[in-house]
């Protein structure tokens, strides 16, 4: 098996696959009381679990069935976890203690526990490892699933569990155990910053936002202002930890919302670490995500990874459009480009590990309960669901539609059964009393004395009778409101290998992009709902056969394997494409290294940016004039034959002449690409609106691209026409293949630049898909123009009458890293240079600090 990668991955999620189960006598932790109300033994309508395991005990009753009925348990997606003992944090007993009784339907009573979670009872408890109870279970298994690629794969992440009461003794030998035998380490938390960051900021306040629903809570105030301050913290002692354990080249893989500040604080403490972040939950428009006080924290948070990854085009093209508004940073399709950085953004949908849930599928348990199923509900058609019981889930909302359908089509009525799987979470909602309100109406409406349509379980089951319920079913319901990559609609299509039954997805969710075959629904719409479970269960064997297979083709195409090992991939390659870049890591340019190589060069290019490299910005672009210092360094780099000089800008060609024409022997070139008010490259030519127009030395202008469709400037005058009218002092200058809106006057500069950041968003959108156009935010400006146009292309073309044996190039913006990365690839040249002013992302070999240092290194060459 070929390694994916030769480094040790440091996997970060604010949950840990493994947690302590501590055991600690009944006696001592719990006591029992007796219910108030007995349940009644004779109730009209039990509910699945009860009904099928009294079957299994009456076949054989000296066997102890493992389906009876128990609490709700957390669910692991693999195998059945038993209940863990462990310390609560008193946050959380309070808020325990405050809850209302479930509205759940064929519950036994619960035992109550007893208040003694203290550091005695739990430093004297042995413990042991077990497999946690919280936590990402795709990326668990992802991992789990690619480790034998890995040379090393470590974990951090918090316990998933109170730790207060325990002992520093306790927490060092937890820490000890965890490092030692599960390559793990763990991120002790104090209860009250644990609570505080997970319960309330993430729940209450980034889960709902990320998943369009804007929180108006009372408290969202108090969630927003302290929970803030321990979210931060929380990320500062996981950059802590995986700094104190860090080795050199390690890939740290950062993941889930949880964590989203991280990468920019592990950039700042570990200047040259491989990050790449994850998210895998749905990331909103920027509509929504502007509505977070701290977006701007969040976003910056994010942007100091290498790579972000999303689970779909949607949530990437979101995080581009947001950045673009509320950074003002410049958005393209495939990352975003920051002034000391490029952070690349791509897609990598999650899937799942076939291979370990068909070796699940073939246990003895699995086809016991299909059989089960099948005897219990024979003649009826199932429908299965499994939710967690959130309001983004939409189970309500289900419930609403399964009545519409059987209200609709009263030809099914006493033939379809939904079960219903409800499974206890975190975020704070009120949603159980009115799906059991649904329930009970639908059930008291259409159930006879054998007959009940729906069964809804307020529980988790066994990964068993998960299994079983998928490849028993006649049609899978998934109707979330908003849905990253539901992995449940995977796990349903290989358990329906057999009969192919068909899935109901919602187009909300992330995996429906890839699931062209299943039935889409909008989960609003009850009648369309309704008219799918129809449609689903009336399907022709051919159809359903068609369906499965394209369903199954990419199921078994993006697995869970697939995108751990992409992600890890291309995190590498992007951050060794990066590396290079830094400009932190190339000298400052010192021309007496070069000067003796220069001076004995028989041939040499010279080409030179304009605005921000030969002189300094204008305020007005129209009405600047070359300083006298400069046009004598040009005169003089232009009077030795040896030296082909080209100024390249942005500006137009007539405006290149009117400013710099008096230079003999020298060539412009035109045609705005990235500079706002005007950028010029000299080579004894000109070159205009950057890479458009080319003029030799003494020569005529020539047009390098004559056959340009123009068609779009009418649609971006328009634009830019509405922004002018909105945005007082601001202008639009046209040239001949681009345009420009300045806002360097504006008489509100921030104003400007949000209306700038909406301006671009606004042409991005309605003319990037049907233009080849890109809008770029320069300095105090957008600038529009053809996709093919830049200062390579130019260079390109000057290069074919001339073959210079020493290349010299200066540049300042991101026009000019086309240019740079062109000329430094050019063979056959012995000396090349390439030098850009500040320090920032480049792909220049050298910076200078100023415009000064641009003129001073010429002038050293040159003699003056």
């Amino acid at each position: 098996m070929p390694a994916l990668t030769k480094q040790r991955v440091v996997v970060a999620s604010l949950f840990l696959p493994h947690t302590v189960d501590f055991h600690v006598s009944k006696e001592k932790t719990f006591k029992f009381t007796k219910p108030a109300v007995e349940p009644n033994p004779a109730a009209p309508i039990p509910n699945l679990i009860e009904t099928l395991a009294a079957q299994q005990k009456e076949q054989n009753p000296n066997k102890r069935t493992s389906l009876a009925i128990r609490e709700p348990t957390l669910f692991d997606g693999q195998q059945q976890v038993p209940h863990l003992t462990q310390p609560r944090s008193r946050a959380r007993a309070e808020e325990e203690s405050k809850k209302l009784p479930p509205l759940g339907v064929s519950h036994l009573p619960r035992e109550k526990r007893s208040s003694q979670d203290n550091a005695e009872v739990f430093a004297e408890a042995p413990w042991t490892v077990e497999t946690g109870t919280s936590g990402n279970i795709g990326l668990h298994n992802a991992v789990r699933a690619v480790s034998g690629k890995l040379s090393t794969q470590v974990w951090v992440g918090t316990l998933g569990m109170p730790t207060d009461a325990l002992t520093d003794k306790t927490r060092a030998d937890i820490e000890s155990k965890f490092i030692i035998d599960y390559n793990s380490f763990p991120v002790i938390v104090p209860d009250t910053e644990f609570e505080g960051h997970y319960s309330q900021y993430c729940k209450q306040v980034l889960w709902p936002t990320f998943h369009y629903v804007v929180p108006d809570d009372s408290k969202n105030k108090v969630y927003q202002d302290g929970a803030w301050k321990h979210y931060k913290s929380l990320n500062e002692r996981f950059a802590a930890t995986i700094v104190q354990h860090y080795q050199p080249d390690d890939i740290i893989w950062i993941n889930d919302y949880h964590l989203m500040l991280l990468p920019s604080m592990l950039r700042k403490l570990l200047p040259n670490a491989i990050i790449g972040f994850f998210l895998h939950i749905p990331f909103p428009s920027s509509e929504l995500f502007r509505c977070l006080p701290t977006r701007n924290d969040i976003l910056e948070g994010l942007l100091g990874a290498d790579l972000v990854g999303f689970q779909t085009y949607s949530f990437a093209r979101h995080f581009l459009q947001t950045c673009s508004r509320i950074l003002c940073v410049e958005a393209t399709p495939r990352g975003i480009q920051m002034e000391d950085n490029y952070v690349s953004i791509d897609i990598f949908p999650i899937g799942i590990d076939i291979n370990s849930l068909n070796e699940k599928r073939r246990a003895a348990e699995v086809e016991q309960w299909m059989d089960l199923l099948r005897e219990k509900y024979n003649g009826k058609k199932l429908v299965v669901a499994r939710d967690k019981l959130d309001y983004v889930k939409g189970v309500r909302q289900k419930m609403l539609a399964f009545e519409q359908f059987l209200t609709r089509h009263p030809e099914w009525q006493g033939k379809v059964v939904l079960i219903q799987v409800a499974l206890s979470t975190t975020e704070q909602n009120e949603l159980q009393a009115h799906i059991t309100d649904v329930v009970s109406r639908v059930n008291s409406k259409f159930s006879n004395l054998a007959y009940q349509p729906i069964v809804y379980l307020h529980q988790d089951i066994t990964f068993s009778q998960y299994l079983a319920l998928l490849s028993a079913a006649d049609a899978c319901l998934i109707t979330p409101l908003r849905d990253g990559m539901n992995l449940t609609s995977h796990e349903y299509v290989v358990c329906q290998q057999q009969k192919h039954a068909p899935l109901i997805l919602s187009e909300f969710t992330g995996t429906y992009g890839s699931f062209g075959a299943c039935l889409r629904i909008n989960p609003w719409d009850y009648r369309e709902v309704g008219d799918a479970i129809h449609e689903a269960l009336s399907m022709s064997d051919e159809e359903k056969n068609t369906r499965w297979k394209e369903l199954y083709k990419n199921v078994a195409t993006n697995t869970a394997q697939y995108w751990a090992e992409s992600f890890i991939s291309e995190l590498e390659k992007v951050h060794t494409d990066m590396q290079r870049r830094f400009s932190i890591h190339i000298p400052l340019l010192n021309p007496t290294v070069f000067h003796a190589n220069f001076k004995n060069s028989k041939t040499r290019l010279i080409l030179l940016d304009y605005d921000g490299t030969l002189a300094s910005y204008e305020k007005a672009p129209a009405s600047f004039s070359s300083p006298h210092r400069l046009v004598q360094l040009l005169t003089k780099l232009t009077s030795d034959p040896r030296n082909l000089v080209y100024v390249m800008s942005g500006r137009t060609k007539d405006s290149l002449d009117e400013r710099l024409g008096k230079v003999p022997n020298l060539g412009l070139r035109f045609g705005g690409r990235f500079d706002i008010v005007i950028s010029f490259c000299c080579c004894a030519g000109c070159v205009a609106e950057n890479g458009c127009y080319l003029k030799a030395p003494n020569g005529k202008w020539e047009n390098l691209f004559e056959d340009v469709d123009l068609g779009w400037k009418q649609s971006v005058t328009e634009i830019f026409e509405y922004y002018t009218e909105r945005t007082p002092g601001s202008f639009i200058e046209e040239k001949d293949v681009s345009i420009v809106w300045h806002y360097r006057q504006a008489d509100h500069p921030q104003y400007g630049a949000w209306q700038a950041a909406e301006c671009q968003n606004h042409i991005e959108d309605s003319l990037g898909s049907t233009f080849s156009i890109h809008a770029i935010p320069g300095n105090k400006n957008v600038e529009v123009m053809p996709r093919d146009i830049n200062k390579s292309a130019a260079v390109n073309r000057i290069m074919l009458n001339n073959q210079p044996d020493f290349i010299l190039g200066f540049g300042d913006d991101r026009a000019d890293e086309e240019m740079f990365a062109f000329v430094n690839k050019i063979q056959g040249v012995p000396d090349i240079i390439t030098c850009t002013v500040g320090l920032k992302s480049t792909e220049a070999q050298w910076f200078v600090n100023s415009v000064a240092g641009v003129i001073t290194a010429l002038e050293t060459l040159v003699g003056l």
